[in-house]
């Protein structure tokens, strides 16, 4: 099957494990091969079966066991392929190893390659949140300066309360100082993973 297929296949199992439980309806309702190919696209383990097992026994219902575990079995052919392993990795799917023997080979290189890109963007992104997090506390503590600053030009100021505002003045500036610092190493940092990214990006998909 083709990897549009599966991925479409994937996101409406996602949508379906994410409820608690199966209710009576779906329970009564159900058609266990297609509940079984759905799971095994999306990468389920194999105890998604005893779940839905468990949900249903509170109505009285038993699924189709044979029927699910060979839809799960048909699901795993669509999952397990090298364009849905890249797919994955590059969504953060956490792989649960559900793979055949003769199939986990091709999907892991697939997977690994999606994943690498997938931490390399995540890297970048942690960095641009760590800049801008560094550049809000800087606007903060030049706005507290400011206020700061109000109180020494105020003539009904007390002598202590100046004192004390010079005192946080200063000790704000050296905040300000060292999170520049840390800005100048965030931002080569970040620019070192970016062209890494880059690079990743360039190279493309390889292998399979």
């Amino acid at each position: 099957m083709r990897a549009t297929t599966s991925l479409a296949l994937l996101l409406a199992a996602t949508l379906l494990v994410g409820c608690a439980s199966m209710n009576k309806d779906d329970c009564l309702s159900a058609d266990w091969y297609s509940q079984g190919r759905e799971d095994g696209a999306a990468g389920e383990s194999r105890d998604q079966y005893q779940r839905h097992s468990e949900a249903c026994a509170k109505h009285g219902i038993a699924p189709d066991k044979a029927a699910y575990q060979e839809g799960y079995e048909h699901g795993l052919d669509d999952f397990c392929t090298p364009a849905n392993g890249y797919d994955s990795g590059r969504k953060g799917y956490n792989y649960r190893g559900v793979c055949p023997a003769e199939l986990e080979g091709g999907f892991l290189l697939g997977y690994q390659q999606g994943k690498t890109l997938f931490e390399a963007e995540q890297r970048v992104a942690q960095y641009d949140s760590a800049l801008q997090e560094h550049a809000s506390r800087i606007n903060n503590a030049e706005y507290q300066i400011y206020r700061l600053q109000e109180i020494l030009a105020d003539r009904d100021s007390t002598d202590p309360e100046r004192q004390q505002a010079l005192a946080n003045i200063r000790y704000l500036q050296r905040d300000i100082q060292l999170l520049r610092m840390q800005m100048h190493d965030l931002r080569y940092q970040r620019d070192d993973a970016a062209m890494q990214l880059m690079e990743l990006n360039r190279q493309g998909v390889r292998g399979w």
